[in-house]
């Protein structure tokens, strides 16, 4: 009974192993959880999509392949997959898992010896209708429901249509019950997305935020570069369907491909802006602006290109190659510049390494030199690479400001320290020098009226230019002027002004708020304006009155100065240095100055000058 019994068990075990090596099947064992599939057969067609029932037939088509991961390559839209699968164990239902990223069409038919039993609706992009009930949340897999009887062997025959790219598929076979812990697993870690999605958004808002405060177009490039990659995962992940996008956005080429294209744009101007090269490294920051350019050119020709067969096919090749160049490139410089004690560099050598080596694998696996494929990683390290480097953007822009500062601190010192000079010496020496013209006057024995008018003129200049001094050393020594300070200035100019004529009436009005600050440069080019107005109104207006008035409106900052005296046709006069030099300084301070005259009645000059 006991010898029966270990030869039926022996007979059982050889028959498998007969199988096995021969038939080259797929067995689900006793306690089957789940199945790999590594035996398979492959037919890979480039100008037609043959039926189903021509292959149950004729089976030389198909040639054995003992990989996971299935890559027909990219000029061969039409697959076809023969899966036979054996079922020793004591289950009878179970799941069959497709995991293709991108693929147009995926039918699915099961068959029994050579006769067919069972024909799926087809799924994939152009059937997005059938995708819903088995497309779980990690979109990149589709499941069939499959019933295979016990001691019983299937034939499964998977078609595949992909117009652009390659049909790189890995299959699984589950049963039910482990199969819906495995749901909720990759709902679990898809979960992130939700995270991720948070996490980009608080990118741009950041980015955004120090572009505004340090105008730097790194910013900008960091946000778009954030951006796209985040897009191709949705794009991934179905949540916008990548045949709108190609439709709408890229011309019916490859979304995947054509974004790796705007990815390595704005991967090289951030690059190039984060280090700073123009300056330090102006070859390497050439080169890389160069390949820059050449990544924006090369997108928008394949556009239009990739439609032509003998361009798709360079494309394919070349942009995966392109894509490992720039990878490489780029984590090469940035070991450079850690070598070169540029610590930051740091932060890209970290967040590159796992990219590096993902990007590399991907590669291959679209060359089918490599047998493995989780997109699920692909995604983890995205996001840890942008984890990284925004906590990089971080710092660098940390590190400008406290830069800037010091700049600042820096040039305020130096302004002190050159107004003081000014001031102690080239000031000191104008004043002697005038002095000196003035005792000479007095002392001189002559009667040469020449002579005594010149050294007026040179006494009346030395004086004007002591002056002028003064106010530039005002204006250095403040980092910034207030209304107040400005107002007092004008003050003190009106003074000066009645020593020199005593019955011109002056009138000083300001309506301003004290809180509104000048920088130092805006604030003598204001100063210089009404200065120059006022010296004009005393040469040539013969005028009896002066008003000055500084008011505050919503925008702006108005000042005018306005005379009674005998005015001008400003459209028959030449203007002279003097009016030239007004409206040059409002243009240096993006301000605007309106001149305004009338014969007999007057002259009115205004500043519009933004808040």
């Amino acid at each position: 009974m006991y010898k029966i019994l270990y030869l039926k068990k022996l007979i059982y075990i050889l028959s498998l192993i007969s199988i096995s090596l021969n038939a080259q099947v797929n067995i689900l064992t006793p306690n089957f959880k789940v199945l790999t599939i590594s035996n398979q057969y492959v037919y890979a067609n480039k100008t037609e999509n043959k039926k189903i029932t021509e292959l149950i037939n004729n089976e030389s088509v198909f040639k054995f392949s003992a990989k996971h991961l299935i890559n027909s390559g990219p000029f061969n839209p039409y697959t076809w997959l023969k899966i036979e699968v054996v079922n020793n164990s004591n289950l009878t239902d179970f799941i069959f898992e497709v995991n293709q990223t991108y693929i147009d069409s995926l039918a699915l038919f099961v068959a029994k010896k050579k006769s067919l039993i069972k024909e799926f609706p087809k799924k994939g992009l152009y059937f997005k209708q059938n995708n819903k009930p088995s497309f779980f949340k990690n979109k990149y897999a589709y499941t069939y429901t499959i019933n295979i009887p016990k001691k019983d062997t299937i034939s499964i025959f998977v078609n595949g249509i992909v117009n652009d790219g390659s049909f790189k598929v890995l299959n699984k076979i589950w049963s039910l019950e482990h199969y819906e812990k495995r749901k909720k697993e990759v709902q679990y870690k898809t979960s992130y997305l939700i995270f991720f999605g948070g996490f980009v958004f608080l990118v741009l808002v950041l980015s955004f935020f120090m572009f505004a405060f340090s105008k730097k177009a790194l910013y900008l490039y960091y946000a778009g570069f954030v951006s796209i990659m985040y897009l191709n995962i949705l794009i991934l992940r179905h949540f916008f369907s990548p045949l709108y996008v190609e439709k709408y956005l890229f011309y019916d080429n490859n979304f995947s491909e054509m974004i790796g294209l705007l990815q390595l744009f704005l991967m090289f101007q951030y690059f190039r802006h984060f280090f700073r090269l123009k300056g330090n490294h102006n070859k390497l920051d050439k080169f890389l602006s160069y390949l820059a350019i050449f990544a924006l050119s090369y997108f928008l020709i394949a556009l239009f290109m990739r439609k032509l067969h003998w361009f798709y096919a360079f494309s394919f090749y070349f942009t995966k190659l392109f894509m490992i160049f720039s990878t490489i490139l780029v984590f090469s410089i940035a070991i450079y510049l850690a070598l070169k004690k540029q610590r930051i560099a740091f932060y890209f050598i970290i967040a590159y390494t796992p990219l590096f080596f993902l990007i590399m694998h991907f590669i291959l696996t679209a060359f089918g030199l490599t047998n493995g494929y989780n997109p699920l990683e692909w995604e983890f390290v995205i996001f840890f690479e942008v984890f990284v480097l925004t906590i990089a953007m971080a710092h660098n822009y940390y590190i400008q400001t406290q830069e800037n500062l010091k700049n600042v601190e820096r040039i305020y010192t130096q302004r002190n320290k050159i107004s003081r000079d000014l001031h102690d010496n080239i000031g000191s020496q104008l004043t002697f020098i005038k002095s000196s013209i003035d005792n000479l006057k007095y002392i001189t024995k002559t009667t040469d009226e020449k002579l005594i008018s010149k050294l007026d003129q040179i006494s009346s200049f030395s004086s004007h230019t002591i002056n002028q001094l003064r106010d530039t050393v005002w204006a250095m020594s403040k980092e910034n002027i207030s209304i107040d300070n400005l107002c007092n200035r004008v003050q003190g100019l009106i003074e000066k002004t009645k020593v020199i004529d005593s019955e011109l009436q002056f009138s000083l009005i300001c309506n301003a708020s004290k809180e509104i600050i000048f920088d130092s440069n805006k604030g003598i080019n204001i100063f210089r304006v009404i200065q120059e107005a006022v010296n004009n109104t005393i040469k040539y207006a013969e005028a009896s009155n002066i008003e000055i008035k500084l008011e505050e409106s919503t925008k702006q900052i108005e000042i005018t100065i306005s005379d009674n005296g005998k005015g001008f046709d400003i459209n028959n006069i030449e203007l002279g240095n003097g009016l030239s030099n007004m409206e040059k300084r409002m243009a240096e301070i993006n301000s605007q100055i309106h001149i305004h005259s009338i014969k007999n009645k007057g002259t009115s000059i205004k500043m519009n000058i933004p808040k």
